[in-house]
């Protein structure tokens, strides 16, 4: 049955979590754009809430080919992040064209997230559903997966959300058979996950908006994300009732 991830951006959104129902967090910053690195005093403060925690590797938007300086750059986050006791990294890197998996930059990651801990789990994130978007057939991209060491993929299917993207997700965990693990994430809400509840994980942000006066001329919005207790309580609950 699945375990339920929460993706986070500080430590009471990792509190926050663990009090409601969830096995893990990813630890993020920028959800609204897809998610980004987070500081390193961001990664220890939320790995001393005592929840496991899994750490987004992205250092910008856009797509998902990287420049060496930037492969660089996130190998630093990694070994960073690893050395701050993190249970995971969250990575994806595509070849130019959009065609494949990086298969050389993501083995120049693991490598760092391995000379720390050899035990790290590793997971690759929606830069397949890129792929998958493309057609590229998913024996192909399971068998790219296992090639760089991937503990779990993080996909939506494909599709702009995990809810329409489901009968991929199970088509993938056959292929997979739990190698590597296929969790939901895009778009997830709490009614999509009976639907979802028999793969290998769920995945989703459980963001509310809240403010703290105003941010001034220059400073962009008021509002901001933070974890809602009520919305990770009714995923676990959801996701209890399918056990």
């Amino acid at each position: 049955m699945a375990k339920l991830e929460i993706a986070v951006q500080d430590a009471a959104g990792a509190r926050i979590a663990l009090e409601n129902g969830a096995d893990r967090v990813e630890l993020c910053t920028a959800l609204g754009m897809g998610g980004l690195t987070p500081t390193l005093g961001t990664i220890e403060a939320v790995v001393a809430v005592g929840i496991g925690v899994h750490v987004l590797i992205r250092p910008r938007g856009g797509g998902y080919t990287y420049t060496p300086a930037e492969v660089e750059l996130m190998a630093g986050d990694i070994t960073h992040a690893a050395q701050a006791g993190a249970a995971g990294i969250v990575i994806g890197a595509l070849a130019e064209g959009d065609a494949a998996l990086d298969l050389e930059v993501l083995a120049t990651l693991v490598a760092a997230a391995h000379l720390v801990n050899q035990d790290i789990e590793i997971t690759v994130h929606r830069c397949v559903d890129v792929l998958l978007d493309k057609g590229l057939p998913i024996a192909e991209i399971v068998a790219q997966l296992r090639t760089v060491g991937a503990h779990r993929i993080l996909t939506s299917g494909g599709a702009p959300a995990s809810g329409a993207g489901a009968g991929m997700l199970h088509r993938l965990r056959t292929e997979a058979a739990g190698n590597p693990q296929i969790q939901a994430g895009g778009g997830v809400r709490i009614e999509d996950i009976p639907a979802l509840a028999s793969l290998d994980g769920i995945h989703l942000s459980a963001r509310t908006q809240t403010t703290r006066g105003a941010s001034g001329p220059g400073g962009g919005e008021s509002a901001f994300d933070v974890t809602s207790a009520e919305l990770v309580s009714a995923a676990a609950a959801a996701l209890a009732a399918c056990r």
